[in-house]
């Protein structure tokens, strides 16, 4: 193991710490919004938090690169090592006073996650891994379930935001089809620990962000899960499939037919 990893995923709990308990601070500033869309939440506390986390992370990696969702944008610097913020996952969540939400950071080597950390600051709940080493969840190690057929699995999914109306769900329908109960949590990196800690069987989203999903893809790697980018757009953004392995071949079948065919670049 590279020695320096247990360092990137101390200062990864660190950051996540620091802006989850920041964001759970300020409970009364639920609706201090930027911005209100028909799907999404832009919120002065996903700002605020993703500067608290980059900043626990400069202090001790002035040099690295730091790729943030709320500045998605931004050039980044050259280096080896890459950050992988999401400050707030679940804003929505959030915003109506629902505990599922979170705080994600993850160490990347060369675009390969080495570290990462999810913290559900209202739940109480630290989930983190680092590379060849088990998951944990606040100190008591993770395993997948054991569950091996669909019409016994419970699926975490998704609607893809920039779709609207009866198309949006259609994998909802699927899954709901083939399982034994689908479920919507609104918090991708969360559902992905779900099924790291044996809680839920699968999950799969249409339309999810590398930001969403760097960290927790590791613990549930690390939880002996299965995860997989199906489909891969612009602007980070990309269809995601996670499981505990033994159902990630079925429930492929079941929604990658679903998927729009890829444009040809």
């Amino acid at each position: 193991m590279n020695p320096a990893i247990p360092t990137l995923l101390a200062v990864a709990r660190q950051a996540a710490r620091s802006a989850g308990e920041h964001v759970l601070s300020q409970n009364s500033r639920r609706s201090d919004t930027d911005q209100v869309l028909r799907h999404d939440i832009k919120h002065k506390l996903d700002r605020e938090a993703q500067e608290i986390a980059t900043a626990t992370i400069l202090k001790t990696f002035p040099d690295h690169a730091i790729l943030g969702e709320e500045t998605a944008e931004a050039a980044l610097p050259v280096s080896d090592v890459r950050w992988v913020i999401d400050p707030i996952d679940g804003t929505i969540n959030f915003t109506h006073g629902l505990p599922l939400w979170c705080c994600s950071i993850a160490a990347q080597i060369n675009e390969t996650t080495v570290a990462g950390v999810v913290f559900a600051p209202e739940l109480g709940l630290l989930f983190e891994a680092q590379a060849d080493q088990p998951a944990f969840c606040n100190g008591q190690p993770l395993q997948v379930s054991t569950i091996n057929r669909l019409d016994q699995a419970l699926i975490h999914t998704g609607a893809d935001k920039d779709q609207t109306g009866l198309p949006s769900f259609r994998f909802l329908n699927r899954i709901a089809e083939v399982s034994q109960r689908p479920r919507l949590m609104g918090s991708a990196a969360l559902d992905i620990c779900w099924v790291a800690a044996g809680r839920t069987d699968g999950y799969f989203e249409p339309g999810v962000y590398l930001w969403d999903v760097a960290a927790a893809s590791l613990i549930l790697a690390r939880a002996g899960g299965t995860g997989e980018i199906l489909q891969q757009y612009a602007g980070h953004k990309m269809a995601f499939l996670a499981t505990n392995g033994q159902l990630h071949h079925p429930l492929r079948e079941t929604v990658l037919p679903l998927l729009p065919l890829p444009r040809p670049r």
